[in-house]
């Protein structure tokens, strides 16, 4: 897959750790240009030092994604620095946790607001770009089999990510037609700081340590997931709209939502086929 991504103007929100991080490094080593976003400038500066590094090209948007004001601060960093945009993913995440009954509402509405409300503007004001310039894009939207598996102490991120993937599903069907894909990545449990925090929790809810050890072993790091927001970011890829990538013991996967049945089989053999 070396260079697939040449030229490429590229936006990851919540690149400054973890997936995002992952994200924006790989999509950089594959020849794009990114804008790594992070409430936070200085771990987003870290990720873009690295990448230039590298020899690739990066610049910084230290916005906290959920307003509009946010979303066009995001677009605008990269018409400024690079002349356009090519691929958003909306990575950016929240973490409050805790027992159903026990939560407030702030918990709810900044974990809303940061996945669903970010994904949604964060999609929209690059969608617009893309289609005044007339070259097409693709949306890659970060979700979680967590909202139809539903997960203990993550009532918040799981209705979040639900609402993520129905606004894949939505944005596909508009977008399509103008050449821009829209499809969702759902990573599988993996190495990051609020995961490590998650698994650390689940002895108190009743895990024996085989359980527990299990449940480690099966933690991907963050680079197993990266290339499939490379794929989905290709030319390959976009030919791709409404789908759900993820990652299985078998490699990478489509997956569907509970209303969308199995796969097709040919689909998934091309997945596969551009991983070998």
């Amino acid at each position: 897959m070396a260079g697939i991504l040449e030229g490429q103007i590229v936006v990851v929100t919540g690149s400054g750790r973890g997936l995002g991080r992952a994200y924006a490094l790989a999509m950089a080593a594959e020849g794009a240009k990114v804008v790594v976003n992070d409430r936070d400038r200085e771990p987003a500066e870290a990720v873009a030092a690295e990448i230039a590094a590298a020899g690739g090209s990066a610049t910084v948007c230290a916005e906290a994604v959920g307003t509009r004001e946010a979303a066009r601060e995001l677009v605008a960093t990269a018409v400024d620095q690079f002349g356009g945009i090519d691929v958003m993913i909306t990575n950016a995440g929240a973490d409050r946790r805790g027992p159903l009954l026990d939560l407030d509402d702030d918990d709810w509405e900044f974990t809303i607001r940061t996945h669903v409300f970010g994904s949604i503007m964060s999609s929209v004001e690059a969608a617009k770009v893309m289609r005044d310039q007339g070259r097409g894009g693709a949306i890659i939207n970060v979700t979680s089999d967590a909202f139809y598996v539903g997960l203990a102490t993550l009532a918040p991120y799981c209705v979040s990510k639900g609402g993520t993937y129905a606004l894949m599903l939505v944005l596909a069907a508009e977008l399509s037609p103008l050449g821009i894909s829209v499809n969702a990545i759902a990573p599988p449990a993996t190495r990051t700081e609020p995961m490590m925090a998650y698994a650390e929790s689940l002895g108190a809810m009743g895990l024996t340590d085989a359980q527990l050890a299990e449940f480690r072993a099966a933690i991907l790091e963050p680079e197993e997931v990266a290339p499939l927001a490379v794929y989905l970011a290709s030319a390959e890829g976009r030919k791709l709209s409404g789908m759900v990538l993820g990652v299985t013991a078998d490699g990478p996967s489509v997956l569907r939502g509970p209303s969308q049945g199995a796969p097709e089989p040919e689909l998934e053999a091309a997945l596969r086929r551009s991983f070998t």
